[in-house]
């Protein structure tokens, strides 16, 4: 971005320009930090030039025969990335186009993809097919609908059972939409979320949506842009180059909440953004923005964040997803952020250089407009410092070696209710992810007036890989390392010590089955209930081996069933 760190830092401190930055923060007000820090970047000449990346039927040709290229060789997961990204560039009703959908809906078709084969011929047809195709593909649609009809009505019965299986229709918090109302939220000198009765293991309490989230750099490709689905009939932005819907309706709703602006500026975007955690602070500054409705509700919020919005919220402006002021409302009571706020001040600095440059977007009048561009500073750095960004991995269907995985590669999202939750290495809730929303279910019988916990790392018995996994991912969501049995693996090798008691062990016994709990769909609201009632009883011994058992080879099982369905993420191969 810079010629070099090392020289730009120098060249700052020759000038006293770093001197006006770190007199800045020690302020108070992070819009001194940033509009320093535009300063300094103004002063050296070292604003990037970031030019915008048209849409190009060459490039889109370049990235289709790529593809070509690679589904010959049988990578179909490469010659997958190649077609959506031709499609990404191609410019609108053009032959490029035509062509990036047509040549996608043969490796649909090879890899029995039927359905989503005669989707991107029916694309391409509206689009107006081209002359030399057309046959060619007309013989292609009429195979495909013959060899699709009877896996619909098997996956339709399938995906229909299962949407119905965790319904969430129970009764709705009155101040929490999104949460049931087993759920309190009691107010003290911070808030506490608590059972409002007993609440029996396997009980949905929460469905909440992202406030705003991102996918991850390697899952651009293959993922909707609004709502993370990884889908095989991907739409291109008509705007810029770098961005995938999985339909109309997603491209919509994301152009209205944020996609207009950041669209202009996508490539701006892509060069200063470099974790998740920045790219949520500028979706979310650019959502917030939008909810406010004018500049000068921007501005006036700007001045009230963390514990000094806190103290005056309520429970809606706390923990509802709807409440533009719930993202507000993240604790800012972290050390150690002068690093960060040095560091990210720079890409503030930036992002508000190119929003100025947006016709019409930041307030005309120079007074309002400086105001204005404060307050985004001011917003930005809040985010980025202190907004509690959760984790999120999608289970996805890989069809080439016919199995489903939960995808390494995590997502990231603000949810204002399940991210503000207390955390805990043995918490009593576990969180489903279901792409942008999340189901929170009840993992240990939970007693009237307890407060509800959540493990934003992931429960430790799906966590798989070694100790310092965890504790890296823990210092990079809460800046700390636990030092648990759990956090340190010691719980595993003192499994065989916990013990049952003999009516725990008779339970495990009689009511565990030790057969597929897929086999017949049908009975598996019985046998959840059956898995739910175990789990309660071993809830007080849950490192021993019988939990385990239960919780890995039963519970999320069902689980894991329930997201391929409802979800519906494909790919044709495993991610690298």
């Amino acid at each position: 971005m810079f010629l070099t760190y090392t020289f730009f830092n120098n060249y700052l401190r020759e000038r006293g320009l770093d001197n006006q930055i770190y007199a800045a923060m020690k302020n108070g007000d992070y819009s001194d930090v940033v509009m320093a820090a535009l300063h300094a970047l103004e002063e050296s000449d070292s604003l990037p030039t970031i030019e915008k990346d048209n849409k190009c039927e060459k490039r889109s040709d370049k990235y289709r025969e790529e593809g070509n290229i690679a589904f010959k060789l049988g990578n179909v997961n490469r010659a997958l990335e190649f077609y959506n990204t031709a499609l990404m560039y191609a410019p609108k009703n053009s032959r490029a186009m035509k062509l990036a959908y047509s040549n996608r809906s043969a490796i649909l078709f090879k890899m029995e993809h039927f359905r989503e084969c005669v989707i991107d011929i029916e694309n391409c047809c509206k689009l107006g097919c081209p002359t030399d195709i057309e046959s060619k593909l007309i013989k292609r649609k009429n195979e495909a609908t013959q060899r699709s009809e009877t896996k619909i009505i098997s996956d339709l019965f399938f995906s229909c059972y299962f949407k119905d299986f965790f319904k969430f229709d129970v009764k709705s918090n009155t101040s929490i939409p999104c949460a049931s109302s087993d759920i309190e939220v009691i107010k003290g000198d911070d808030f506490k979320v608590v059972a409002a009765k007993d609440i029996k293991v396997g009980t949905p309490l929460a469905l909440e949506d992202s406030f705003e989230s991102c996918n991850n750099e390697k899952n651009i490709p293959f993922s909707c842009h609004y709502c993370h689905k990884m889908s095989l009939n991907l739409i291109p932005c008509e705007g810029c180059c770098l961005v995938l819907f999985c339909s109309e309706e997603c491209k919509e709703i994301c152009l209205k909440e944020y996609h207009s602006i950041e669209c202009q500026i996508m490539e701006v975007i892509q060069s200063i953004a470099f974790d998740p955690k920045a790219k949520l602070m500028i979706k979310g500054t650019l959502k917030f923005v939008q909810m406010c409705g004018s500049w000068k509700k921007v501005i006036s919020s700007s001045h009230c964040t963390g514990a000094d919005r806190i103290r005056i919220s309520s429970e809606q402006d706390m923990y509802d997803v709807n409440n533009k002021f719930s993202v507000l409302n993240f604790n800012d009571n972290r050390l150690f952020v002068h690093g960060s706020m040095y560091l990210d001040s720079f890409v503030c600095a930036i992002f508000i250089y190119y929003l100025e440059r947006i016709s019409g977007y930041l307030p005309s009048s120079f007074d309002e407009g400086k105001l204005a561009k404060k307050a985004l500073g001011r917003i930005m750095m809040y985010f980025r410092l202190y907004a509690s960004h959760t984790p999120f991995a999608l289970r996805v269907s890989d069809t080439k070696n016919k199995k489903s995985f939960f995808n390494p590669i995590s997502n990231y999202g603000w949810y204002p209710l399940i991210g503000k939750l207390k955390e805990s290495c043995s918490p009593n809730l576990i969180v489903i992810n279901l792409n942008k929303k999340m189901l929170l279910i009840a993992l240990k019988p939970i007693k009237k007036g307890s407060e509800l916990t959540v493990s934003h790392i992931g429960h430790y018995l799906l966590c798989d890989g070694e100790p310092h996994v965890r504790n890296s991912i823990s210092f990079d969501l809460f800046g700390n390392v636990c030092n648990c049995i759990i956090c340190t693996g010691g719980w595993k090798s003192q499994k065989k010590q916990f013990s049952l008691t003999e009516k725990q062990l008779n339970l495990y016994k009689e009511r565990f089955l030790h057969e597929d709990v897929l086999i017949n769909i049908m009975r598996i609201p019985n046998v959840f209930k059956k898995i739910c009632n175990v789990l309660a009883c071993l809830s007080d011994v849950s490192f021993s081996e019988e939990y385990v058992h239960v919780f890995n080879n039963s519970f999320f099982r069902l689980i894991s069933a329930y997201q391929e369905s409802v979800c519906a993420n494909v790919v044709f191969d495993r991610i690298r």
